[in-house]
This record gives C-alpha cells, sequence and structure tokens, in this order.
C-alpha cells in the first residue's frame, strides 16, 4: 500500500503542477479542467488498485505463496475486492473518458490527459521492469520460479501496454515527446547498472576467482536489471526517442543525462581507479591485503567503460545536430569542460587540505595525508586534460570569430553558472571555515589544531577562488571586443513546402535558429529559394514563423508554439 499512497501523490502533483501552468493563461483555468484533475486521479487510482489486486490473484494461481508474516485471508480479500471492485469502476470511468474524448477533441488534447497518460504508463513501466528482473534473477541464481514476480511483470506490463497504445494513437510528437523522454532514461539507467554488474562480476570472477562468494549471484543481479532495462530502453529509445525532432526537449536529454552523465560517471570511476592504483604504489595500504584494497576495481572499471560508451554514444546522437547548429556545438564543449573543470578544481581544493593536513598532524576521521594528496593529484590528472582539450577547441572558435562567440548565449550561460556555482561554494565553505574558527576563539583554543578543522572549507575556498579569477579574466577579454548588434533571427522556423533538407541545414547555419521541414504533397508545392527565403526571414526576431511556399510566393505568417 506504500506504493499506491507514493504512486497517487505523484500523479497529483504532476496534475496539481500542469493545472497551475495553465492557470497562466486565465482562459485555460476552468471547471472543465478541475473536473479533469479529479476524473484522471480517480482513473489512476482504480488502474494502480486493480493492477495491485490482479498481481495477488495471479500470484496465488502460478503457485505463490504468501509471506510468514502475512495474514492469508487478509490478503485474499483485500485482492479480490480490488479485482472485483477497482477494475469495473475503472473500466467505466474509461469507458466514460473514450466516450467524452470521441464527442470533444479538445479532451485528447488536454495537458491533464497527457499528464495521466506519462504517468500511468510509466508507472507500469518501472513496476513491470522490477517484477522481470526479479524473475530473471531468482531463475538464474536459484533456479527458481518466481511466481509473485512474473504476476507483477503480467499485470504491470499489461497496464504499460494498454496506456502505450492510447498514447502512441492520441497524441501528438510534442506531447509525447516527455513521456518517451523518461521512458528513454529509465531504461537507460536500468540497462547501464545491469551492464556495470556483469561486466564488474564478470572481471572480478576473472581477477579474484576464489574471493567473490556466491559467483552467480552479481552475474544474476546483473542480468535481470539488463534484461529489463535493455527491452525497455530499445522500445522507448531505438524505436521511437532517437527518432523524434532534434527539439530542446530532445537535445537537453541526450546532453544532460547522455553526455554530461555518462562523462561524470567515467570521470568518476576513472579517478577511484587511478587512486587505488597509486595508494598501493606509494601511499598507505592500511595493512589491507591485495585482495582487500582492490575489491571494487572490477566494479570500478566496469562503471568507467560503461560510462564511456554513454559519453560516446550520446555524443555521436547529437553530432549531426551539433555540425548543423554552432549553438548545440557550443554548448556540448561548454558542458563537457565545465564538468571536467569541477573535477580540476576539486583536486586543487584537495592538495589545499593535504598540505594543512601534513603542516597541522593530528588525529581526526580521514585518510592519510599521503592518500589524500594522491587523490588530489588523482582529479588533476583526470579531469585537467580533458577541460584543456574543450576549452582551447572553444578559445580557437573566438580567434576565429570573436563576435559570434563572444555573444553566444552558451558561453554567457556557462560564465554566469561557474561564477555561481562558485560563489555559492564560497560562501558555504566560508561560514564551514569560520565556525571552526570561531569555536575555538571562544574557547580559547586557537592553535594549529583550528587550522586544520578549517582545512576542507579553505580548500574550497581557494579553488573557488581560482576557477572565479581565470574566467573572470575572460570575462574581462570578453566585454573588450566590440560586438555588433545582434542581427534579428527568428525563435523557431517552420518551412512548408517542396523537400529540401538542405535548405533547412542552410536556414540553421545562417541564423542559428531552430528550423525544420514540413513536405507538402498537394500540387500547390512550390520549389525553394534560399535567396528569397532567408530574406523573408529578416526582421522577425524573437519570433516563432510559419513560411509557406505556394503558386502565390513566400508566406510568413506569425505563430506562438509556446500556446
Amino acid at each position: 500500500m506504500t506504493f499506491l499512497g507514493v504512486a497517487i501523490l505523484a500523479l497529483l502533483a504532476g496534475l496539481i503542477t500542469v493545472v497551475v501552468n495553465a492557470g497562466r493563461h486565465r482562459e485555460s483555468l476552468d471547471a472543465r479542467n478541475v473536473r479533469r484533475v479529479f476524473q484522471y486521479a480517480v482513473l489512476y487510482a482504480l488502474v494502480v488498485v486493480s493492477a495491485i489486486g490482479a498481481t495477488e490473484l495471479l500470484g496465488r494461481l502460478l503457485g505463490a505463496e504468501a509471506p510468514a508474516w502475512q495474514d492469508d485471508s487478509y490478503a485474499l480479500a483485500q485482492a479480490l475486492t480490488f479485482v472485483l471492485v477497482g477494475v469495473p469502476l475503472a473500466a467505466l470511468l474509461a469507458w466514460w473518458t473514450w466516450r467524452s474524448h470521441r464527442a470533444s477533441p479538445a479532451e485528447t488534447s488536454s495537458p491533464l490527459f497527457t499528464a495521466y497518460l506519462t504517468i500511468a504508463a510509466l508507472t507500469g513501466l518501472v513496476v513491470a521492469a522490477a517484477g522481470l528482473q526479479v524473475a530473471v534473477f531468482e531463475a538464474i541464481d536459484h533456479a527458481e520460479f518466481d511466481a509473485q514476480a512474473t504476476a507483477r511483470f503480467v499485470v504491470w506490463a499489461a497496464v504499460w501496454l494498454g496506456h502505450w497504445i492510447v498514447a502512441r494513437r492520441s497524441l501528438d510528437v510534442a506531447a509525447a515527446t516527455p513521456h518517451l523522454l523518461l521512458g528513454s532514461l529509465v531504461g537507460l539507467v536500468l540497462a547501464a547498472t545491469g551492464l556495470i554488474q556483469l561486466l564488474g562480476t564478470s572481471l572480478d570472477l576473472l581477477l579474484r576467482p576464489g574471493a567473490v562468494v556466491p559467483p552467480l549471484t552479481g552475474l544474476a543481479r546483473g542480468a535481470g536489471l539488463l534484461t529489463a532495462g535493455g527491452l525497455v530502453w530499445i522500445r522507448y529509445w531505438v524505436l521511437s526517442a532517437s527518432r523524434l525532432p532534434r527539439q530542446v526537449l530532445w537535445l537537453a536529454y541526450v546532453l544532460l543525462i547522455g553526455v554530461a552523465g555518462g562523462l561524470i560517471m567515467a570521470i568518476a570511476a576513472v579517478s577511484m581507479l587511478l587512486w587505488t592504483i597509486l595508494v598501493w604504489i606509494v601511499g598507505d595500504r592500511l595493512d589491507q591485503t591485495f585482495a582487500q584494497h582492490f575489491d571494487s576495481t572490477a566494479m570500478q572499471t566496469a562503471t568507467a567503460v560503461i560510462g564511456v560508451v554513454i559519453w560516446w554514444y550520446h555524443r555521436a546522437a547529437v553530432g549531426q545536430s551539433a555540425a548543423e547548429h554552432r549553438e548545440i556545438r557550443r554548448t556540448y564543449d561548454y558542458l563537457v569542460g565545465g564538468i571536467a573543470l569541477i573535477a580540476a578544481a576539486s583536486g586543487v581544493g584537495t592538495i589545499i587540505v593535504a598540505l594543512i593536513e601534513a603542516a597541522t598532524p593530528g588525529l581526526d576521521i580521514g585518510m592519510p595525508t599521503i592518500n589524500t594528496l594522491l587523490a588530489a593529484l588523482t582529479l588533476l590528472v583526470v579531469g585537467t586534460p580533458v577541460w584543456w582539450f574543450h576549452w582551447r577547441r572553444l578559445k580557437a572558435a573566438v580567434g576565429a570569430d570573436p563576435a559570434a562567440e563572444v555573444a553566444a548565449l552558451s558561453r554567457r550561460i556557462y560564465l554566469v553558472l561557474l561564477f555561481g556555482v562558485a560563489g555559492v561554494a564560497a560562501v558555504v565553505a566560508l561560514l564551514v571555515a569560520a565556525y571552526a574558527f570561531f569555536r575555538d576563539l571562544v574557547d580559547a583554543q586557537l592553535g594549529t589544531a583550528t587550522l586544520r578543522a578549517m582545512r576542507y572549507g579553505l580548500g574550497v575556498l581557494v579553488a573557488s577562488a581560482a576557477v572565479s579569477a581565470y574566467h573572470g579574466a575572460v570575462f574581462r577579454q570578453d566585454r573588450q571586443i566590440d560586438v555588433p548588434d545582434r542581427p534579428s533571427r527568428p525563435r523557431s522556423v517552420v518551412l512548408i513546402g517542396a523537400h529540401d533538407p538542405d535548405l533547412v541545414r542552410r536556414i540553421r547555419q545562417a541564423t542559428d535558429s531552430p528550423a525544420e521541414l514540413w513536405v507538402r504533397t498537394d500540387a500547390a508545392a512550390e520549389q525553394w529559394d534560399e535567396e528569397s527565403v532567408l530574406a523573408a526571414l529578416d526582421g522577425y526576431s524573437g519570433k516563432d514563423l510559419l513560411v509557406i511556399a505556394d503558386e502565390t510566393g513566400l508566406r510568413v505568417l506569425e505563430v506562438d508554439r509556446r500556446r
């Protein structure tokens, strides 16, 4: 029942958010939306209740035994109630919803209906994937058939499939995008975790054959996660989301989740792996044996490999868009460079911590000083080359076209975010260091122990100051560059006419605006004249444009895609 409560709260939170957003336009907040909130909330609750009851009954039919702590008669009565009462009510409400959608197309296009389909489908997806993972794990690890996990998979997969079919038939591309990307994220996380578990356990069995007991547990857990996550990822990403238009939400997912997520995984795992090796060679082993010291090496290696694969795959996925859209290429470089810079700055701060520890010996909880210094060097060795590679490429772009690069939105956001993050980190670190200082001042115990207690705060302060100082100089240099008034550029362009993908690429390069082409299939479609189209786009700064080519010539219409 805890899951039921959490699921209902999640649905209500999502629906309330949609209502609040819709309320920004006063005409969108009316009695129909209030009715829809309760309609879809009740429908979701009934679907969840019915699925819980059906899972319990199907599990019993397949041979599942009730846990020792559970009252068998109570569980059976609850399951029968959920099925015999919940299923008819859910079917009746679903039928009434279907009738209302047929009578009024506005019901189908409602954001609340989109939110319901998204949350209900993802709920079924996650629970079904969890059931499949457990069933595969039990089959491999214990050679047993888990009836309850199988029932959970079957029932919740049916819940997912029903909502998936309705979503595919009812939602347009824009409305379906959040659902497809969230499902892709679920599949990616599960599949990546399973791959790491499989690869790490396999390496562990290869390098330490007698240390992994029981040997099949890790493999079984990884196989279950990979099976569930792989199926989800293929269905959602490979067959659906990867083919979506390269709009803002799609690019945000690929860059933030795929590129940044994979890179962070790889940098963290490589840093830990390198640090483990350096500690064994020149650091303090803390009397650990070889097997104990390298206990996590296999998983670190697997995490690094899978992180690199995730980063490489999503970098390739965004590659074509980056080649056509300069701002995407800049965003990628600033994103990757910023992540690597944080790792390198952490290394600088950790060096300060190690130096203070060496100058103020004392007893406290933490790693030996030599190991701290090795951690700092590891972060610098891993983070600095990655940051410098991308930052050098950005500097070369500034040298080639200073005005365009300095005025780029991604560069300004990058500098502002760096100053903001460094400022927040510096304030927090200053408070921590000041507290340690004044605590010893009040107790009349100022000394080297005070400096040692302040070491982490001082390390963050130095690292933040170094980052701010360097990028402050960059910011001052940018301000010295004479940036002409930016040419008027539309916010987005939709072309309606003859098929001409080269024109779309040229518009993206010339205006640095998102552009797409809708092909007309009637006889009125005329061939495009590139110069005429570019001239027609001038003077529409910040506008969403619809450009139509027919026998009368070019027509440019202003629209509002945000509404």
